[in-house]
């Protein structure tokens, strides 16, 4: 299984809000997030922020002003510029502390342009509210912070009121492995907090033992974090455990809730996410954590009214490096909390020895926990996958749904904790064991297997008017999800959605490629031919409804085309050919044709056809009689029925009950019928032409063939398009008779091999001397053949 995390180096991307719109901060110009994350933004922090001033609609950040100004839900009276306005050093040669609290008051937003920036002290928030920080750099890195070697910095210190936000900065703690800075950014009101990362190397715990501080005090309150980074430059001075600063914590006085959305953490100590104490949420959404020591996710349910704590989207490595601790710890500080939720987690663990991949110890105290979804990936020789101790609280049970497991690992326990059970999941472990868990439709095999069908691709004509064509996806199909993108490609030319339409700059034919693609990431394509003319095609085909529900299916030789207007969404139209339905009598599809209706069913019902307004009946075969160049006069019968062809026939041909008799000329010209049954006899009573049944060629005729010497020894080749039979009492033993071929001698002019052939004379060589040729009793140039 590869590092999820592998050459992940987002400082040198452009950030990105949850719906992956870009958010950038330029000096005088403000561009902020668009989508629904926006509005989920807006919401959370109209709640967050109470009985603080806010502004109606948070459409975007608002310009940079010395006024009232409403940025990320936060009202504030002035916006200040940390080096125009406060005289701050971008340099990082003197210290901004003065400057910094002079500017530290209820109502303010600052703004620091690209820069380092040098602290000395710590500087609380405890009687501040509505107070900001955002760095106008186009990246995070642009903007950093750095403490006073050798000392620990409170950029924010000792909590406050709130709300708060702090966006688009750094926090360098320089590579000293002493020097720190951290955020006490506790509240009552709430937080915004977004696009900011921790540089350099995190000390051990010798002032403060966190580098953020979360907790949201009030119980209808919501602390929001988002884009947060850390150890992607550097890890934290390693450390032992309790030894080393834990990153994301909250304690007993957290009340509210805590979201955590995608953001990424490497390589801390003392646990990545610590919120087990108090009775207030955690919320994780799509955080990335890489080796942190202790724990990486740790957090108890909580006991809010409404919430409850939760996990959705997360990835977590373990590999035993920095002394790794537990991919998920579900503690509640003996607090007896019950509920988390863990949804969609994926977990790759290949640490030897540990408490649990996922680990729920006795000494926390907690109660339920849920896993749906998950993927766990356990090589731990001496590591329970899943380790839950006894605990006291009577809503203990451990609940795992459609998960997969898969490793050299050891299994999973749940002590005493009645109800718990394995159910729809995989399991291919084959050092583990399964304790005290019930399992429900589990399998033990296979696990990590593709199990999505795919979608299906599928290209509909559903209307083409000259140069201009309407396509439909709407066929394609999904077995085990949705389809949600339609990508296609029509002449180089791209669009995106269900039904597209596109006009071609002339006629021709042009390929037209369709890529769907599921919910699930799986893509198929399909291909087809568009043909589009810039006149109409030559024949109009209606088919009318006689009030019975009716199923047609038919081909043309050439190209077809539905009427617009007349075509329904479950009618199929490709090129050549269409299916349909018709009912009433009010109700016809409408199609314009290029060649012959070479099949016509009804597969449900009967209709009636118009064929250039005249009615036909095409549940009956079209055969053609074509002109090759010379006079010919034909005559034939079928077995059942025989109607002509309106338009085709002259007043010198005859066509009576099953039989008919005509003639024939040039190329252009062709006498045309409707049958039924079979060709009964044909022949030519003069001349050859072709023969088509439903635009295929046929040969209702035998034809002969003469091949007479000259009175020199000659050996012929002979190829015929259909079956040659030679004419036994001419020919000799040396003669060679076969399938489409014949080869012979013949000598003088008494000597004459003769065969009966079908189809067309396709070629004639004399290998040696010459001879006379006769088709159908008539000379030939077999030089000309």
């Amino acid at each position: 299984m590869a590092d999820r995390y592998d050459g992940h180096t987002p400082c040198d991307e452009t950030e990105r809000d949850t719906n992956g719109n870009n958010t950038r901060f330029n000096a005088g110009e403000n561009e902020g997030p668009t989508g629904s994350n926006s509005n989920l933004q807006r919401r959370s922090l109209l709640k967050l922020i109470g009985s603080a001033s806010v502004a109606a609609a948070v459409p975007g950040l608002s310009s940079v002003a010395s006024a009232e100004t409403t940025y990320n839900g936060i009202t504030f009276d002035r916006v200040v510029d940390a080096v125009d306005d406060l005289g701050m050093d971008p340099n990082g040669n003197e210290p901004i502390d003065s400057a910094y609290e002079s500017a530290l008051e209820t109502g303010t937003l600052i703004e620091f342009p690209p820069g380092e920036y040098l602290l000395e002290d710590d500087h609380y928030i405890s009687d501040v509210s509505r107070f900001g920080v955002r760095g106008l750099g186009n990246h995070r890195r642009d903007v950093q912070f750095l403490p006073a070697e050798g000392s620990a910095i409170g950029f924010f210190e000792g909590g406050g009121p709130g709300p708060y936000t702090v966006e688009n900065v750094s926090f360098n703690e320089r590579d000293d492995e002493v020097s720190m800075m951290y955020l006490d950014i506790r509240s009552n009101k709430g937080v915004y907090v977004n696009n900011i990362e921790f540089l350099g190397v995190t000390p051990l715990d010798d002032k403060n033992g966190h580098s953020l501080a979360v907790d949201v005090w009030d119980q209808d309150a919501v602390g929001i974090w988002e884009n947060v980074y850390a150890g992607l430059d550097k890890p934290a001075v390693k450390a032992d455990y309790p030894d080393g600063v834990a990153f994301f914590r909250a304690g007993v006085g957290h009340e509210g809730e805590v979201i955590l959305r995608d953001s990424v953490i490497h390589e801390r100590n003392s646990a990545a996410t610590r919120l087990t104490a108090g009775p207030g949420v955690t919320t994780l959404e799509n955080v990335e954590f890489v080796n942190n020591q202790n724990a990486n996710i740790r957090f108890g349910a909580g006991d809010h009214p409404s919430k409850v704590s939760s996990a959705t989207g997360c990835y977590v490595k373990v590999d035993g490096s920095r002394h790794s601790g537990d991919a998920i710890r579900v503690d509640a500080s003996d607090n007896g909390y019950a509920g988390a939720v863990f949804r969609d987690i994926e977990i790759e663990w290949t640490k030897e020895a540990g408490r649990g991949v996922i680990a729920l110890p006795g000494w926390g105290g907690h109660g339920s926990a849920e896993f749906h979804d998950c993927t766990v990936h356990n090589d731990g020789e001496k590591t329970l996958t899943v380790n839950a101790d006894s605990v006291s609280p009577d809503d203990d049970e451990v609940i795992i749904e459609n998960c997969s497991f898969t490793g050299s690992g050891r299994g999973f326990e749940a002590a005493d904790r009645d109800g718990s059970v394995i159910r729809d999941s995989c399991i291919d472990m084959p050092n583990a064991s399964i304790e005290t868990f019930d399992t429900e439709n589990v399998s033990n095999g296979g696990c990590g297997e593709d199990t999505n069908g795919g979608p299906s691709a599928s290209i509909t004509v559903t209307d083409k008017t000259e140069l201009t064509v309407e396509l439909s996806g709407s066929d394609s199909t999904d077995s085990d999800g949705d389809i949600v993108a339609y990508d296609w490609d029509i002449n180089d030319a791209t669009y995106q959605g269900e039904s597209v339409s596109h006009t071609f700059d002339s006629g021709g034919t042009y390929s037209v490629t369709l890529v769907v693609e599921d919910d699930d990431g799986a893509t198929d394509s399909t291909t087809t031919e568009v043909s589009v003319s810039e006149t109409a095609l030559e024949k109009h085909l209606e088919i009318r409804g006689t009030g019975i529900t009716t199923e047609y299916a038919f081909e043309v030789s050439e190209q077809l085309q539905p009427v617009s207007g007349t075509i329904e969404e479950w009618d199929d139209v490709t090129e050549t050919s269409a299916t349909g339905y018709v009912t009433e009598t009010s109700h016809s599809d409408e199609f314009t044709f290029d060649g012959e209706i070479t099949s016509f069913e009804f597969l449900e019902g009967e209709a009636d056809v118009f064929l250039d307004g005249e009615q036909i009946d095409l549940t009956m075969d079209r055969l053609e009689i074509r002109g090759t160049g010379t006079v010919t006069e034909y005559a034939f019968e079928v077995s059942e029925r025989l109607e002509p062809v309106s338009g085709t026939i002259e007043e010198w041909d005859d066509v009576s009950g099953t039989s008919a008799t005509g003639y024939v000329t040039e190329t252009s010209d062709s006498d045309e019928f409707w049958v039924e049954g079979e060709i009964a006899t044909f022949e030519f009573l003069e001349g050859h032409a072709e023969v088509y049944r439903n635009g295929d060629r046929i040969y209702p005729t035998e034809r002969t063939l003469k091949i007479q010497g000259t009175g020199t020894p000659t050996e012929y080749a002979v190829e015929v398009g259909g079956e040659i039979e030679g004419v036994s009492d001419t020919l000799e033993g040396w003669d060679d008779v076969s399938g489409d071929t014949a080869n012979g001698w013949v000598t003088n002019a008494s000597h004459v091999d003769e065969f009966t052939f079908t189809g067309e004379l396709t070629g004639v060589e004399f290998l040696q001397g010459e001879a006379d040729v006769f088709v159908d009793g008539e000379e030939v140039d077999a030089s000309a053949i």
